[in-house]
C-alpha cells in the first residue's frame, strides 16, 4: 500500500462515507501515485493474463490529488459502477 493512501485513510474514508462509497473496496483497489496524487484503478483479475501482450487497461475509478494542502477527489464514470 503507498504512503500517500496511509497518510491520506481517514479523509478517503470520511470522503466515501459522504458519498456512499465503500471503503473496504477503495483499499482494494490497485493503486498509482506520484508526488501529490493518488489515482485508484479497478483491476480485472479475469483479463490481462497474457502480461504485456494483452493490451487491457484498468479504469480509473478514483483520483485524489491534494492542493492548497486540502484533497481533491474526483469521480470518474467507474466511480459508482466498482465502489457501491
Amino acid at each position: 500500500m503507498c504512503k500517500l493512501f496511509e497518510d491520506w485513510s481517514d479523509e478517503i474514508r470520511t470522503y466515501c462515507y459522504n458519498n456512499n462509497l465503500s471503503f473496504d473496496k477503495v483499499q482494494k483497489l490497485s493503486q498509482c501515485w506520484g508526488s501529490n496524487f493518488l489515482a485508484l484503478q479497478y483491476h480485472d483479475p479475469e483479463k490481462g493474463k497474457n502480461g504485456l501482450l494483452d493490451d487491457t487497461p484498468m479504469p480509473l475509478v478514483l483520483l485524489i490529488s491534494k492542493a492548497n494542502n486540502e484533497l481533491v477527489f474526483e469521480q470518474t464514470e467507474y466511480t459508482k459502477k466498482y465502489l457501491s
